[in-house]
């Protein structure tokens, strides 16, 4: 998966263990939220974008707030709340796909 390699390039010290279960984790929760079984390819960068947060707050979790003199941590508690937008354009263009014969009739 295309998924891996991406994320490589932005976290080269991951471990393979370790990004194999982000992303699946990652891709899970996306197929959860848009009520699909098969992973669509055209959300691969949030994917990658949900895996590099998932690594980066793995030493902090459970931290909502931080502060120690000018350096602060702060993380959102549902990291697919921010791409709630782009989710919904999917579905979308997705219904305006599977509609788009819809009530066409065609001769042979």
């Amino acid at each position: 998966m295309a998924i891996d390699i991406r994320v490589m390039v932005r976290i080269p010290e991951i471990k393979p263990d370790l990004l194999q279960e982000l992303v699946q984790t990652a891709t899970d929760r996306i197929n959860l939220r848009l009520g699909v079984s098969e992973f669509p390819n055209e959300l691969e960068s949030i994917a990658v974008e949900v895996v590099c947060a998932m690594y980066n707050r793995k030493y902090h979790a459970g931290i909502k707030s931080e502060n120690a003199d000018t350096f602060s941590v702060s993380f959102v508690d549902d990291l697919l709340k921010e791409y709630e937008p782009d989710f919904t354009r999917y579905l979308e263009m997705k219904e305006k796909q599977e509609n788009a014969n819809r009530g066409v009739l065609r001769f042979l």
